[in-house]
């Protein structure tokens, strides 16, 4: 087949010349993503029979690792998948299921890989890697897991943070604490979530410490934590706090510490927190008042079937209407006394809710 003829004219043969260079390059182009888009199907089918052979296995193990029998040693990516399914397996077992499956990953000599793993670029192994680490648990691998705290992935820091605190979660607390400070690519949930599976125990003594020491824009950071940490040991801190911090959301969450801790001597506290100007505030401090709350607590209960918020109005008139000692038809005459609509309706709705109660007994 012979070639078209070039123009003569030196403009037309160029554009003619650029057009079969685009057309050749849009060919290279699509036949690449044909081969890109034929290899991602060939590995993933690889990658689903690999799983559909193992997961079984890995099953069976869990119940009984003597009948996991001897493996080929694994190589290349079918190490890496195989630790991915491993992970998987673990994030639903609990207790000697899962120290079954860590025999099985160190007979596999899959446990010194993980380890080589975090020394290696790519955030997808280190992930994978730090995971394996979690679930094994091993303060061995301490030394090899924390430097990835500093990483500048905040994904791979996090999840460096969980293996440490399943390694040693009191040392851990004492190093990611102070880190959550510094590190505003830590989302609040996520740290609030490190203390919870680090425990009250490990995360009281170095946060009491860090409140101390910090700014106020730490303390900002900090006070969210408040909720993991040992109500008792908490509780002098949060009562001040509750009054004095410029920040409605540290008010707030020293409230709900000091509802954790329920202490009759907080009483008061939770009284003056009524007149705070933040509604979520507010209400967090009638909630306290809501667990402990007394007869005489009518008088001050009542004002709040005024407040300008919808929520506290509802849990004010919730809490009248369960008062002990105080009769549904006292709070009944409380009614016509209520100047505002909307409080009026909130103790009727709490007192039709006791009554039906009362009924179904």
């Amino acid at each position: 087949m012979a070639l078209p003829e070039l123009p003569g004219d030196p403009a037309l043969r160029l554009a003619a010349l650029t057009a079969l260079g685009l057309a050749a390059v849009t060919l290279l182009v699509m036949l690449h993503v044909l081969a890109i888009s034929a290899w991602a199907t060939h590995e993933r089918r690889r990658r689903e029979a690999f799983n559909r052979a193992w997961r079984p296995r890995l099953a069976l193990a869990a119940i009984d690792e003597a009948d996991f029998g001897a493996s080929a040693p694994l190589r290349g990516r079918r190490r890496l998948w195989w630790l991915m399914l491993w992970n998987r397996v673990q994030r639903q077992l609990r207790g000697e299921a899962t120290a079954r499956l860590n025999r099985v990953l160190r007979r596999m000599g899959l446990d010194a890989h993980a380890r080589r793993m975090l020394h290696r670029p790519g955030v997808r192994r280190r992930l994978v890697a730090l995971e394996t680490m979690r679930h094994v648990g091993d303060r061995s691998c301490w030394s090899d897991v924390e430097p990835l705290l500093q990483a500048g992935n905040p994904f791979v820091s996090l999840a460096a943070a969980e293996a440490l605190v399943a390694m040693d979660a009191g040392e851990a607390m004492r190093r990611i604490l102070p880190l959550a400070l510094r590190r505003v690519d830590w989302g609040r949930q996520r740290v609030v979530a490190l203390c919870r599976q680090a425990g009250p125990a490990a995360v009281t003594p170095p946060l009491l410490e860090l409140l101390e020491l910090a700014s106020p824009a730490g303390v900002s950071r900090l006070v969210p934590l408040l909720s993991t940490a040992d109500p008792a040991r908490i509780a002098p801190w949060a009562r001040t706090c509750a009054l004095e911090d410029p920040d409605p959301r540290d008010r707030l969450a020293a409230f709900q510490a000091l509802d954790e801790l329920r202490d009759p001597r907080d009483r008061e506290l939770f009284i003056r927190g009524f007149g705070d100007p933040d509604p979520g505030v507010r209400l967090a401090a009638v909630t306290a008042l809501s667990r402990q709350a007394r007869a005489e607590d009518v008088d001050v209960l009542v004002p709040l079937l005024s407040d300008r918020s919808w929520w506290v109005r509802r849990r004010a008139a919730d809490t009248l209407a369960v008062l002990p000692r105080v009769s549904e038809a006292q709070l009944q005459a409380l009614l016509p006394a209520i100047e505002d609509r909307y409080g009026r309706e909130a103790l009727s709705r709490a007192l039709a809710e006791r009554h039906s109660r009362e009924d179904d007994r």
